[in-house]
């Protein structure tokens, strides 16, 4: 398609997504009202659901042991592009009532956005002719890393051409960095109870978690700089008096590098064999579920960055200035309302990311993917996962970033439609990318790790 017949096109995208930005916002609402913590969003993807279907899409819910999944499909034959819808709220952090759950990272805005683009697209390619097949995959459970895993241990993304995701955030950029890969497991360890006067009668479980606790502190030296751990003692005991006979530590293992990851995470496990074997007790280790890094694709994220542009970042009134001034529970640096140039890991260079963690990696491992995305929601310095978020994500201020990236997404979804050499020079770049890595991809999923007494070689058993 000439420039001029390309322009009109994402011309007519972005007029078609106003007119229905008001019933877009309403659906962000909605979902907001249902704030449903992962695995429990029955209401929200029933929501985005159907309105796929009634705009034309054919909608399958089939993924086993993920209810509130879905993978909505519009056209046929190739090329085949991906839209990532989210939906999850956080638990505790409502900004209406203490200890509900909320959207302290705005994923309220984040599905609907992904849902507005598939749409939008289909509407156009509809109207143009335009030959292609567009999928919507609602995600549940992302911040427990939990939906994208068990979806790609599905396949359900394996014939896809590409897929485009994004977050809401404090800038809005496309930058093309990597997020860590994370290891998320259970350490139980089980003793012998006796009254703690006579402690000699029993086998403490709680020393045996301090002791592995201990034993993590001390790997700390021996781990990359950009590693991380984090943990927390989740039972320790029921009373002072009482010799624990049982204790368990949960456990999180970060790493720029998959090899390392595993590395680390076996470091990890031989802490708890030590421990156990001091102490004369017995443990078991639970794989909970675990992501891969993200593998960012330059050429995807410069082309989102391309129509970001084109659409621009959201603009704030003197109303809503005022809102960030005066309703948040802190004073908090200025909104952004540029967009910011893109950066990011180059092909053979030294890994450039954050150290936070998402499911979309293994996404990324299985077909090109844009990287972060981001579209400013909310001012600089707003920590996210924060009720400040979730208040945001119910205003104006939230809905305009939303529907910035869903102009953005739909009018990147046509480039790939029409131009086969974006999707061939971004395979292309995929390819080297996971070459560069040396690792072969596998879902971490739920699985029981299973150590031999006095031994160190693990043995992975699937739940």
């Amino acid at each position: 398609m000439e420039s001029s017949g390309l322009s009109e096109l994402k011309e007519r995208i972005i007029g078609n997504i106003d007119r229905s930005s008001e019933e877009f916002i309403s659906f962000s609402k909605m979902i907001w009202e249902y704030a449903e913590i992962g695995l429990e969003e029955q209401k929200s993807s029933k929501l985005l659901s159907s309105t796929l279907e009634k705009n034309g899409f054919d909608v399958k819910t089939s993924i086993p042991n993920l209810q509130t999944a879905f993978v909505a499909s519009w056209g046929e034959g190739s090329p085949i592009i991906g839209f990532l819808a989210e939906y999850d709220a956080l638990p505790g952090l409502s900004a209406t009532e203490k200890g509900k759950s909320g959207h302290g990272c705005g994923h309220n805005l984040l599905g609907v956005a992904s849902v507005a683009s598939g749409i939008a697209l289909k509407r156009m390619m509809e109207e143009y002719k335009i030959s292609g097949t567009i999928r919507v995959y609602g995600c549940p459970s992302e911040e427990t890393l939990y939906g994208k895993v068990i979806m790609a241990s599905e396949k359900v993304f394996n014939d896809l051409d590409a897929a485009l995701q994004w977050h809401p955030g404090t800038l809005t950029t496309s930058p093309y960095e990597s997020l860590n890969a994370l290891d998320n497991k259970i350490y139980k360890f089980y003793g012998k109870s006796a009254h703690a006067s006579t402690p000699w009668e029993g086998k403490s479980a709680l020393d045996t978690a301090q002791l592995f606790a201990l034993g993590i502190e001390f790997a700390r030296e021996h781990m990359a700089e950009k590693d991380k751990i984090h943990y927390v003692i989740t039972r320790g005991g029921n009373m002072p008096n009482i010799v624990p006979d049982f204790a368990e530590v949960w456990v999180f293992i970060r790493s720029s590098d998959m090899n390392r990851l595993i590395e680390l995470s076996n470091k990890v496990d031989l802490c708890a064999v030590g421990a156990s074997l001091s102490t004369e007790t017995s443990f078991e280790i639970e794989r909970k579920i675990g992501c891969h890094l993200l593998l960012p694709n330059k050429k995807l994220s410069l082309t989102v960055g391309e129509n970001l542009k084109l659409v621009g970042a959201p603009k704030l009134d003197e109303r809503e200035k005022e809102f960030i001034d005066t309703r948040l529970s802190n004073k908090y640096e200025e909104f952004s309302d540029e967009v910011t140039p893109p950066s990011g890991w180059e092909e053979g260079g030294e890994w450039v990311g954050k150290p936070i963690s998402t499911d979309v990696g293994d996404v990324s491992w299985i077909v090109p993917t844009n990287g972060m995305f981001n579209v400013s929601t909310a001012p600089k310095g707003v920590p996210y996962h924060n009720p400040d978020v979730t208040i945001l994500s119910n205003t104006s201020i939230g809905f305009k970033g939303m529907l910035v990236a869903a102009k953005t997404l739909a009018c990147t979804g046509i480039d790939l439609l029409t131009n086969q050499e974006i999707l061939a020079q971004a395979k292309d770049e995929f390819r080297r990318r996971k070459e560069l890595q040396k690792w072969n991809y596998e879902p971490l999923l739920p699985a029981k790790i299973e150590y031999p007494k006095y031994g160190w070689k693990p043995t992975i058993v699937p739940k």
